[in-house]
């Protein structure tokens, strides 16, 4: 009956000018040959079978539907102003059927100044599983700050390193986790919104191993640095042993080698520049 609609709007001017759920005001249902065909007499009144909000694509879809005249395709359904979306949802935001979310964005901005993160996470949670949003990936870039506020404290106490350093995408990938653990006890995932970001639970899982910690944690900038000043400082024999060996690691060839030489000739010193030069990697 919905390809139907399509074809009756390729040949009648009249099915044009309605939305789907009209159809039965000027039209009938022919079962036989199923298709829309012009009534004589009388009308009907037509309606759109109700679809719930977290049914996704489909909800779009019917939002569509309600606004939508002249479509003899399903690419039409995702055309506005002669712009073809990807999704019903993006059709259905630039024709201003869905709110942009700024009044969410507000709120939990403002929320953070007197409440926890942990009840910011709540909120935005609350959100997501309630259907509210539009965008949730928009809130979410433009909230993630609020709600990822004193990860970096947590780890480093959990840890006992206190110099630990986390760059923003671990920062955000650590909040993600909390916000799928509250989700879960909903009966929901991240994984139910598409646009959302996923989180890396292996990684989040391997972050609490304070080995891994050890080794995940250089200010690659700082590394850079020091790298710089040292290679500088190399005589032309280190120089060569560094060259040797760094190409190995770069080529991922593998090889062993075995740095010989008398008290104060510096060997640490090479091998400090070796490790600054792959840690600043």
């Amino acid at each position: 009956m919905f390809l139907a609609w399509f074809e009756a709007n390729k040949k009648y001017p009249t099915a044009r000018q309605l939305i789907y759920a009209e159809m039965p005001m000027k039209f009938i249902w022919k079962q036989s040959t199923r298709e829309f065909v012009p009534k004589q007499r009388g009308f009907s009144i037509g309606r759109v079978i109700y679809v719930l909000p977290s049914s996704g694509e489909m909800y779009y879809l019917r939002c569509l539907l309600n606004v939508m005249r002249g479509l003899t395709c399903y690419e039409d359904l995702r055309t506005v102003n002669g712009v073809l979306y990807s999704t019903y949802r993006d059709a259905c935001y630039t024709l201003g059927l869905l709110e942009d979310d700024k009044e969410y964005v507000d709120a939990i901005v403002e929320a953070s100044h007197w409440v926890s993160t942990q009840s910011l996470r709540n909120l935005f949670t609350t959100l997501l599983s309630s259907n509210s949003l539009s965008h949730p990936e928009v809130v979410w870039e433009k909230c993630w700050t609020q709600s990822s506020d004193g990860i970096l404290y947590k780890q480093r106490k959990i840890l006992g390193c206190q110099d630990l350093i986390m760059t923003e995408d671990e920062i955000k990938n650590h909040a993600l986790v909390e916000i799928e653990k509250l989700l879960t006890r909903c009966g929901k995932s991240l994984r139910d919104y598409a646009q959302m970001l996923l989180p890396e639970i292996e990684w989040a899982s391997s972050s609490i191993n304070r080995m891994v910690q050890d080794e995940l944690r250089y200010d690659r900038i700082e590394m850079h640095e020091e790298h710089t000043k040292l290679v500088f400082n190399l005589t032309h024999e280190q120089h060569g042993v560094y060259s040797t060996i760094n190409s190995v690691v770069g080529t991922n060839l593998g090889d062993i080698f075995f740095v010989y030489g008398y008290g104060w000739t510096r060997k640490t010193f090479v091998w400090r520049t070796l490790s600054a030069t792959l840690r600043s990697k």
